[in-house]
C-alpha cells in the first residue's frame, strides 16, 4: 500500500485523532506536479497495487488528489485497491462521481458530537463502509448497527460497518485510552459478536471480515515481522517524498528517509525515527510471542501498548475461534498465546 499524505488540515477536531494537534509536518503546501513526475514511474516501476489518500481531511485537498490519481490512470496504471478515508461532510456530487469512476473504496468515519456526514452523497458511493471507533467510553457495537439499520431503511441501501480500536498516541486525548478494566467488559462483547457473527448477523459478520482477512494472510510464526506500519508492503510518503514511520505520524521527528531515491535514514534524527517503528517489534516480549506477524508490535506510537498487546491476543483468541468454525481446525488455531 502506498499511502500518500496530503496534509494535516481538517473540518472536524475529534479528541480521539490519531495525529497530533501541534503537528509540524507536511501541510499540503509542497508543488504536486513534482511529485507526479517522480510517484507514476516509482509505481510503475515496483508494480504497486495499492494506494490510499489522508489528511487530515482528504476532501480539503481534492484537487491535489485529483490530479495524482488522474496522473496514474493517464500513465495507465490501475490499482486493485484504492483507499479513501474521509468524515463525509464536505462529500459533493463531484467527489462521488469521480471516487465511484475510481473505483475507490471509501471509508466513511463516524466522529461522534463533531459532524455528520452527507448522508445522501455517501449513500451513492458503490464502495464503502462506515467507520466506527471502540474506545474507553465506547465498548460496544449494537447502537452502531442500530444506526446502519436506520440508514438502510432511509435509502433502500446497506451499509456496512468498519470498526477499529483507538490507537493511545499523543494525538488522542487519554480519556479515550482503553484500559485493562475496559477489556474486561470488552472481550465478553467481542464472543457475543462472534456467535452473531457464526447466527449470520449481517453486521457483526462484516465487523471480522477484514480482521479475518488479514489475520489468515498474515499469521506465519516461522516469518520475520516487519513493524506494523514500516515496511516493504506500507509506503508512507508526503508531497516532498519523505517517508514516514506511518501515515498517521508524518512530521519530521518521523521521517525515515527518502522515498524515490530509495535512500535510507539521511541523519540521526530520521536513523532514531527508524528506531521508534521498531520499538515493540523488536522487544523480547514481542519477539517470543506466536501472533508477532499478524499484530506486528501494534501502534509504535502508543501509550498503553500493554492493553494493546492483550487486545491482540484476545482478538487473536477470537480470529481463531471464528476460522476454526467456519473451515475446520487448521494449524493457525493451535496457536496458543499467554
Amino acid at each position: 500500500m502506498l499511502n500518500i499524505h496530503l496534509g494535516h488540515a481538517c473540518n472536524f477536531r475529534c479528541g480521539y485523532c490519531l495525529q497530533a494537534t501541534h503537528a509540524d509536518g507536511a501541510k499540503g503546501r509542497d508543488a504536486v506536479d513534482p511529485f507526479i513526475e517522480r510517484v507514476v514511474p516509482y509505481v510503475q516501476a515496483r508494480d504497486i497495487r495499492e494506494v490510499a489518500y489522508w489528511g487530515g481531511e482528504p476532501l480539503l485537498y481534492w484537487r491535489r488528489i485529483e490530479a495524482i490519481h488522474e496522473a496514474f490512470l493517464d500513465a495507465g496504471i490501475t490499482f486493485d485497491f484504492v483507499k479513501f478515508v474521509t468524515n463525509g461532510s464536505l462529500l459533493t456530487d463531484a467527489h462521488v462521481e469521480r471516487l465511484n469512476a475510481w473505483g475507490a473504496f471509501v471509508v466513511v468515519s463516524r466522529h461522534e458530537g463533531a459532524g455528520e456526514p452527507n448522508w445522501e452523497q455517501v449513500a451513492r458511493l458503490k464502495r464503502s463502509s462506515v467507520s466506527f471507533l471502540f474506545h474507553h467510553g465506547s465498548l460496544v457495537a449494537w447502537p452502531w448497527f442500530e444506526e446502519l439499520k436506520a440508514l438502510e431503511d432511509r435509502f433502500s441501501r446497506p451499509f456496512w460497518p468498519y470498526v477499529h480500536w483507538v490507537r493511545a498516541t499523543d494525538g488522542c486525548e487519554p480519556i479515550y485510552y482503553l484500559t485493562h478494566d475496559d477489556l474486561d467488559r470488552h472481550v465478553p462483547h467481542l464472543w457475543d459478536l462472534a456467535r452473531a457473527s457464526l447466527d449470520g448477523h449481517r453486521h457483526a459478520t462484516r465487523v471480522f471480515a477484514g480482521h479475518l482477512r488479514d489475520w489468515r494472510a498474515t499469521l506465519n510464526p516461522e516469518e520475520g515481522a516487519p513493524p506494523l506500519c514500516h515496511n516493504d508492503r506500507h509506503l508512507s510518503v508526503d508531497l516532498a517524498g519523505n517517508r514516514y514511520t506511518c501515515h498517521h505520524n508524518v512530521r519530521p521527528i518521523a521521517r525515515t528517509g527518502e522515498l524515490f531515491s530509495g535512500s535510507g535514514p539521511r541523519n540521526e534524527n530520521e536513523k532514531n525515527a527508524l528506531s521508534l517503528s521498531r520499538r515493540w517489534i523488536d522487544s523480547a516480549n514481542c519477539r517470543s510471542c506466536p501472533i508477532r506477524t499478524w499484530c506486528r508490535g501494534n501502534c509504535h506510537l502508543s501509550n498503553t501498548h500493554d492493553v494493546d498487546c492483550r487486545l491482540s491476543k484476545e482478538k487473536h483468541r477470537v480470529l481463531a475461534w471464528l476460522d476454526a468454525q467456519e473451515n475446520g481446525a487448521n494449524a493457525r488455531n493451535l496457536i496458543e498465546v499467554s
